[in-house]
């Protein structure tokens, strides 16, 4: 078998393979631990793989081996050496890594791949990179830090943005032994899980993209997180209040032109077929009135009402949920947008206020790296609502041009330094994942559109002349033609009596 459509390097790797499946048998094993640790389908980071495999610096086994990353090994150990005492730099392999040793199996269960590592040589990358990640995370313990709320370092934005990342997830079980340890040999005393999550929430808090739920506390006595991603995406979730601020004054609504109200390319390329028969001057007149309609800025007109999505790379691979955008819904349909004081469970959309309510989103340059790593860890957990990635794809849909992004940032929806444009690319880079085409708010806002008068307009000529626009191509196609034969014909032969009867 070629090496290539095996797990196995070697034969050590397939020796290492049947001591692993061996011990499953054995009597006194056993494992209460569920995956955590995903890998990423190729489907969901064919189209962005680098918001899904680290960029600088690897935790734990999945990419702790890849050359073009290695070099930040002297780093974590530089920074775990800084972390310890001088006793505990001198007992480190007895104090840490045979612990982490004889948890092989639990380190195993939390990671969805095939671990090809010797039992040591795993204990030493996730007593090393834990202690790290525990090191990173302590800067942000204190949250009136400077370092836990100013990421002003292009280095530290590309470390924070891999340290979300979903393959590169240390499992919180472990972070857990750990500083448990560590605080043991220190001789402290102290509930090492609340300083655990103080120093989680604060990391969280500084690089979240939408605000945070305050009830830590139960999360911990129920341990309902697994790592540091998943502790992010339940604070996200579970961010909710029961009542949205009062509505804030409308601004005046804008008409628009009525040349802008419709936009499609209805007829295709039957511009291109007038032109060629224009260039002969006998057909000027018969088609003058046709060229008037082509003539007509249809490019425009469709923009408005979404009939026309602009021109992406990767656009194949980018599907969207059918949803107006923000220029069209505001503009056409007269709905103001507003945000809410709570998060994703408490977007609603009021009819008889024509307002639609969105959590306040704050978006940098980690942004994208986390939104998309939270979906994919959502796509992957068992059971999951797909919550999240229903907000996701709702702002997908209804940010199309720099401009809707513009308008939701006076609006105070969207915050943060990420320019208009990136935040446009942002959004129209990312594909659909939840299925929410069912969605109530969605089904809602798309009820509420459709009714417009200018809406059914468009519906009507759609359904009626869109469909068959391949045939009047085709007719004009033919009949341009024969008026260019004719012509021939007549320029070989002579016709003056056609030409007086056209003119």
């Amino acid at each position: 078998m070629d090496s290539s459509d095996s797990i196995f390097s070697s034969k050590d790797s397939e020796q290492r393979w049947v001591h692993q499946i061996t011990s499953h048998f054995e009597k006194d094993f056993r494992v209460d631990i569920f995956v955590c640790v995903f890998n990423v389908p190729n489907t969901t980071s064919v189209v962005k793989p680098e918001c899904y495999t680290p960029q600088l610096i690897a935790l734990g086994p999945y990419h702790h081996m890849r050359p073009e990353l290695y070099h930040m090994e002297r780093y974590k150990v530089e920074a775990v050496r800084n972390f310890l005492n001088s006793r505990q730099i001198l007992g480190y392999q007895t104090l840490l890594v045979d612990k982490m040793k004889g948890m092989g199996p639990t380190i195993r269960a939390c990671y969805h791949r095939y671990l090809d590592l010797d039992e040591e040589i795993l204990a030493w990358i996730i007593s090393i990179d834990g202690l790290f990640l525990l090191g990173l995370l302590g800067n942000f313990y204190n949250a009136s830090s400077s370092k836990s709320t100013k990421l002003t370092h292009e280095m530290n934005a590309m470390l924070y943005r891999d340290v979300m990342m979903l393959e590169n997830q240390i499992p919180f079980v472990l972070l857990q032994e750990i500083k448990k340890t560590l605080q043991l040999s220190f001789g402290e005393d102290k509930n090492y899980d609340e300083e655990l999550l103080s120093m989680m929430k604060g990391f969280c808090n500084a690089l979240s993209p939408l605000k945070l739920a305050q009830e830590t506390q139960c999360l911990a006595k129920n341990n309902s997180f697994l790592h540091l991603l998943d502790f992010m995406y339940h604070l996200i979730v579970n961010n909710s209040v029961t009542k949205i601020i009062p509505n804030l004054p409308k601004a005046p609504e804008k008409v628009a032109p009525k040349n802008e109200i419709i936009k499609e390319d209805l007829f295709g390329n039957i511009g291109e077929i007038i032109e060629m028969g224009t260039q002969f001057g006998i057909l000027s007149k018969i088609l003058k009135p046709l060229q008037v309609i082509i003539n007509l800025p249809w490019e425009k007109i469709g923009t408005l009402l979404g009939l026309k999505k602009l021109d992406k790379q990767n656009d194949s691979l980018i599907q969207e949920i059918s949803i107006p955008s923000v220029s069209k819904l505001s503009k056409i349909c007269g709905i103001n947008f507003s945000h809410t004081i709570g998060g994703i469970r408490d977007i609603e959309f009021l009819e008889e206020e024509a307002t639609l309510y969105l959590p306040v989103i704050t978006l940098n340059n980690n942004s994208e790296v986390i939104l998309r790593n939270l979906v994919a860890y959502e796509s992957a957990t068992l059971d999951s609502t797909l919550e999240l990635a229903g907000y996701v794809d709702m702002m997908c849909g209804i940010i199309d041009t720099a401009e809707d992004a513009m308008f939701l940032r006076e609006k105070g929806i969207i915050k943060g330094n990420l320019s208009n444009e990136k935040i446009e690319d942002l959004f129209n880079g990312m594909n659909k994942s939840s299925g929410t085409e069912g969605s109530k708010i969605i089904e809602k806002i798309n009820a509420y559109y459709n009714t417009k008068p200018m809406v059914k307009a468009y519906l009507m000529v759609k359904n009626r002349i869109y469909a068959s626009w391949k045939i009047l191509t085709v007719v004009s196609m033919v009949l341009i033609l024969l008026m260019l034969i004719l012509q021939g014909f007549c320029q070989l032969y002579g016709c003056p009596r056609i030409f007086q009867q056209i003119s």
